[in-house]
């Protein structure tokens, strides 16, 4: 079977030249207070100038989906300011964003109040809060624009009346989506890109607003449309590609369609990308998708877990996390197969008591995941448990990280058992010895690394080594400088030389290689740097009453990186 080749980028053209006037558009996506996904305190210790993790994938997007008549402009915060004399420029400013983004969005509108241009918003938070912007823009977009966004553009080139809110009838056809305009990035201060694969879930979680927005049956692309989005991310330089569908494997046979292609592709054009993604708990159970992940060069996967509490589970609609055997066991078939598992948990049900910050700690520490982000429950707008909280009168907005009212503690013990069970969790000795059991169980994992590392010829040879180790000293003093601005350059910096030397002595000649070891590191004191801050929401929770960082996915904790509406 041949690879599939990418598809012809072709832009969409206006009905007639002659009645629509060139609209110049600028996109905006506001700025990220620092948080957990942000990896901010790790970016100044990596080489190059990197300013943000991983793309916004709604800017490229909507991009894409603009006529031909529009001249757009992309500007995203986190890697850029924004001079706002240059935007009296524009015909139409778009801002989008997340619950998360949301205070840096009400500054933005704010500042765009007197402005000539025509100011539209939308994004994941107008889709779940529309009203709240009525008086702050002049058009919004709610939920999936694929239509409405384009259908804007048009009508307001050729001079015809807009609404003041647009929201589809229909959902979008994944098919029919044109390729991201990557090449309105500047890709080189990013570490990941994102792309989308699928919308939907067929999952019913209580707390999670994909199933009130996409719906509760997968739709995706093609392979020959993810080969084309593929070739983008590749000709923009980048090497990661994150795929921020709310569940991957939503749809199995369309998933194992997907990867059988871009193992072909990857082999074609010798492993141009690494890939990380999203899934729930039941890719344990399918060995031929857990091996296609794999051969396709998926490093790792993001799986909601929520909490060891099958009552919570069984409370949350999360009854997939319950079926056959135990999380822990599933847990580790994965890694087995060679991916490294990160995941999400949540605090705050019904079922949760006082116990339950040490039943998570215990939980978490023998699960060898050592990038486990929790947060308190969040009550997202739109949502089943939303809804039930509002009937019991338990929604109550007057506490700025726990807009509700717990069963069996008080808000305040629930913010306090959480702020300390993040500090446990990332202590570096916690950390890394979730890393490091993880790592030494699993020698299926090692195994199955190094015979993709060959498969692909990235055995390191001496030169190769060496660099490797020139690169790891260059970002361990990086991180020396960081730690010792800190003062903790005894504690934590002592930590990391200690667990190194655990590591060598574990694991002999399959040890984590040094540069890697200092990557995790970098990373380490990020998580824990966030985990020690006075605003600890700002690890993972989404407040609907306040303003944490992050960007909201299919879990109340994991930021969706992508959403195309305006």
């Amino acid at each position: 079977m041949s690879v599939v080749q990418p598809q012809e980028i072709q832009r969409s053209e206006p009905e007639s030249s002659l009645s629509t006037r060139r609209l110049s558009v600028c996109l905006i996506n506001p700025k990220f207070t620092p948080s957990y996904w942000g990896m901010d305190h790790a970016l100044p210790n990596i080489p190059g100038d990197k300013r943000n993790w991983t793309v916004t994938g709604a800017l490229p997007t909507l991009a894409a989906l603009a006529p031909a008549h529009c001249d757009i402009t992309l500007i995203d915060e986190n890697v850029e300011e924004i001079d706002f004399d240059a935007l009296e420029s524009f015909d139409v400013i778009g801002v989008t964003g997340m619950i998360v983004q949301r205070q840096r969005m009400h500054e933005i509108l704010n500042r765009l109040r007197k402005s000539s241009a025509t100011v539209v918003v939308g994004g994941p938070y107008c889709s779940v809060s529309d009203a709240e912007f009525a008086d702050l823009c002049d058009t919004r977009f709610v939920g999936e624009a694929e239509e409405t966004w384009p259908e804007f553009l048009t009508a307001y080139a050729k001079g015809d009346l807009v609404a003041r809110r647009y929201e589809q009838s229909a959902k979008s056809d994944m098919e029919k989506m044109p390729p991201p305009r990557y090449d309105l990035l500047k890709t080189d201060r990013y570490m990941v890109a994102s792309l989308q694969f699928s919308r939907g879930c067929p999952f019913l979680c209580e707390f999670c607003d994909i199933i009130t927005i996409f719906g509760r049956r997968p739709r995706v692309k093609t392979p020959q449309q993810m080969i084309t989005e593929f070739e983008v991310i590749r000709a923009a330089g980048m090497r990661h590609c994150f795929l921020v569908d709310d569940n991957f494997i939503g749809n199995k046979q369309k998933a194992k369609e997907l990867l059988r292609v871009v193992v072909e592709w990857q082999e074609q054009y010798e492993y141009p990308l690494i890939f990380s993604t999203e899934a729930s708990i039941n890719l344990a159970d399918d060995a031929e998708l857990l091996e296609l992940m794999v051969k396709a060069n998926f490093r790792s996967v993001f799986i909601g877990i929520e909490t060891p509490r099958a009552s919570s589970l069984q409370e949350t609609r999360k009854v997939q996390n319950l079926r056959g055997d135990s999380m822990l066991d599933k847990l580790q078939r994965i890694r087995d197969a060679g991916l490294v598992i990160k995941a999400g948990f949540i605090v705050g049900f019904d079922g949760d008591d006082e116990g339950i910050f040490e039943e998570q700690f215990n939980f978490i520490q023998s699960s060898g995941i050592a990038q486990a982000i929790v947060a308190i429950l969040s009550p997202i707008p739109t949502t089943p448990l939303y809804d039930r909280l509002k009937a019991e009168g338990r929604l109550d907005p007057s506490h700025p990280d726990v807009a509700f009212h717990p069963k069996q503690m008080t808000r305040e013990t629930l913010k306090a058992g959480y702020d300390v069970l993040l500090r446990r969790l990332y202590e570096p000795d916690a950390y890394f010895s979730r890393l490091l059991d993880g790592y030494s169980r699993s020698p299926a994992f090692r195994a199955a690394r190094k015979a993709l590392d060959e498969h692909i010829g990235r055995k390191p040879n001496l030169a190769a080594r060496l660099a490797g180790i020139a690169g790891g000293a260059v970002m361990a003093l990086k991180l020396m400088r960081s730690l010792v601005g800190s003062n903790v350059l005894r504690s934590v910096g002592g930590a990391y030389l200690r667990l190194w030397r655990r590591n060598c002595r574990d694991n002999g000649a399959e040890a984590i290689p040094f540069s890697t070891f200092v990557v995790l590191c970098c990373e380490h004191w990020h998580f824990m740097t966030i985990s020690r801050s006075e605003r600890k929401a700002d690890f993972g929770v989404l407040s609907t009453t306040s303003s944490p960082p992050g960007e909201t996915r299919n879990e109340s904790y994991l930021p969706r990186q992508t959403r195309s509406a305006a």
